[in-house]
């Protein structure tokens, strides 16, 4: 019986990895085609299956559409950086704005190539879902006590938005000279801007 169950638990490890392979595989395809294509829309699924080296029928096993391959990335790159936000020590703002610029321009190359298809925005609209839920669980002293759950919810789409279209403008070129601690300076000097009383 111990055999068995050591058997048994070796074929779930082996499937296990054979998934998370299989998947990278359809990722890392999905980006090499839409780099050159630059459209979505112009991607088949046996394109995409061919390009990973697996067969046709294996891509169902896994996913429903190429839309789900990219959506289940970005919405794991969301996943993490909730994570990571959860366990971060922000003691004030500009330690958001840092941590925040800092951790998207580590998926510069993928994210980049999501711009050119006119993709990017996805993340935003799947971003807008999730933020609000985890407000009051992140370590920052400004807003912490807030408990009005419309509130949050306009708080959270006014700093998302506005932290994405900051990354977009500079992912459109600036992101070959610009160093991100200048981003994260200029971003920080347009919430100035707009919230000193001068």
């Amino acid at each position: 019986y111990r055999r068995q169950r050591q058997m048994c638990i070796r074929d779930r490890e082996r499937r296990t990895t054979l998934e998370y392979q299989t998947r990278q595989w359809l990722e890392e395809a999905l980006f090499d085609l839409l780099a050159t294509k630059k459209s979505l829309h112009n991607i088949s699924i046996a394109e995409l299956s061919e390009h990973a080296q697996i067969a046709r029928r294996t891509f169902y096993r896994y996913y429903h559409s190429k839309e789900e391959v990219l959506t289940n990335y970005l919405d794991r790159l969301i996943q993490d950086y909730i994570i990571e936000l959860q366990t971060e020590k922000l003691s004030n703002f500009e330690d958001l704005v840092n941590f925040f610029f800092r951790y998207w321009s580590q998926y510069t190359e993928s994210l980049k190539i999501l711009q050119n298809a006119n993709l990017l925005v996805l993340i935003l609209q799947r971003a807008y879902d999730k933020l609000p839920a985890i407000y009051t669980t992140v370590m920052a002293p400004w807003h912490i006590t807030n408990t009005n759950q419309k509130q949050i919810t306009y708080d959270s789409r006014f700093i998302t938005g506005g932290f994405y279209n900051i990354f977009d403008e500079w992912l459109k070129g600036d992101y070959q000279t610009m160093p991100v601690n200048e981003l994260v300076t200029t971003a920080l000097n347009t919430c100035l801007l707009y919230t000193s009383d001068a």
